[in-house]
């Protein structure tokens, strides 16, 4: 990078992450950024796992790993406090069961110091890591398909653009600290990126997406930890909607009307036909859009994976619908 490097800040919420966490930190202590320019801010809630101490072997080869602890356990504070604990001027929101490739820090910075005063962030490309398990490959085509993924992000457009929504960004810390911090605390399992990101664009600023670098994401490794994962999704965006309503998460509402009619229908079709011809249509209609849908996405990776492809649509749509609902009418996370 020309000229001066600005120090930055990479911070990582952790909780029992044994299984991922040396993959991690080996991508992010191997970046292409000087050392001496970035530091890993890791603030771990309390793991009862391997995770404290394969970051401690890390942190005696590299003095730029910091380990904090986080009291509170849940993602949301742990994102407070890696924020409140970083020194950098551009502060990157990671994940500790992910990977970045060798640019990673550089080309978000590189981007974010070229930008305008209004850009807020810098993020990029999120993909599922070819060696992960069958499932979990299937779950990430699925959310990044238009059918399951549309409004969220994990679509990726091919060319740099202005997005409502980003992940794995650099953001910078002073508006971070303008509108309020990096979390809510009524969202302690999920949901804080695209949280924050509205606050960040009802303040005015703007987040930039580009396609120069990727951090590689594992997914839920069976359906039954993808359905959780996605009824707690949908319990935070309907937080996020009472919080600052309606207007641009229209989109956001589809897979709980789609269970809510189905419902409606299905018992209305026990007082009159029309409404059991109604519930089939549409049945017919969403089942016929998600094989269609898994098909195009399991392009290039086997007809093995239609069947896995369409099981996670059902499990994600259901599961968020459900989600959503609860959330609308005042349930917490599962």
């Amino acid at each position: 990078m020309p000229g001066k490097n600005p120090l930055a800040s990479v911070f990582i919420p952790v909780r029992n992450e044994e299984e991922h966490i040396e993959e991690c930190l080996n991508s992010l202590v191997n970046q292409d950024y000087p050392n001496d320019k970035y530091e890993i801010v890791i603030v771990d809630g309390k793991s009862e796992d391997q995770t404290r101490e394969i970051i401690k072997k890390f942190m005696k080869k590299h003095t730029h790993i910091r380990l904090i602890e986080n009291p509170e356990l849940n993602v949301s504070a742990g994102r407070r406090i890696g924020v409140e604990e970083s020194r950098g001027k551009y502060v990157i929101a990671f994940s500790g069961h992910s990977y970045a490739e060798p640019n990673f820090i550089r080309k978000l910075v590189e981007r974010l110091e070229k930008a305008d005063d209004d850009i807020a962030g810098v993020g990029c490309r999120h993909e599922t890591p070819p060696g992960d398990a069958s499932t979990a490959r299937a779950i990430g085509l699925a959310m990044s398909s238009t059918f399951g993924g549309a409004g969220t992000t994990f679509k990726h457009p091919e060319e740099e653009q202005v997005m409502d929504s980003i992940a794995f960004t650099a953001y910078r810390k002073k508006i971070i600290d303008e509108v309020g911090g990096p979390s809510n605390p009524d969202l302690e399992r999920t949901g804080n990126d695209a949280e924050l990101n509205l606050r960040i664009k009802e303040a005015g600023y703007k987040l930039l997406y580009i396609p120069d670098t990727t951090a590689y994401h594992h997914k839920k490794e069976s359906l039954s930890e993808f359905f959780k994962w996605s009824i707690n999704y949908g319990i935070a965006r309907a937080k996020i909607i009472k919080k600052h309503g309606w207007s641009s998460s229209k989109i956001y509402t589809i897979p709980t009307l789609l269970i809510l009619t189905l419902i409606l229908t299905g018992i209305l079709s026990f007082l009159n036909q029309v409404f059991f011809y109604l519930f089939l249509l549409e049945l017919g209609g969403y089942l016929i859009l998600a094989l269609a849908s898994s098909i195009h996405s399991s392009q290039g990776q086997g007809l093995r994976y239609v069947p896995l492809v369409m099981s996670a649509y059902l499990t994600e749509h259901i599961g968020y619908g459900l989600g959503f609902l609860t959330g609308i009418l005042g349930s917490g996370f599962i």
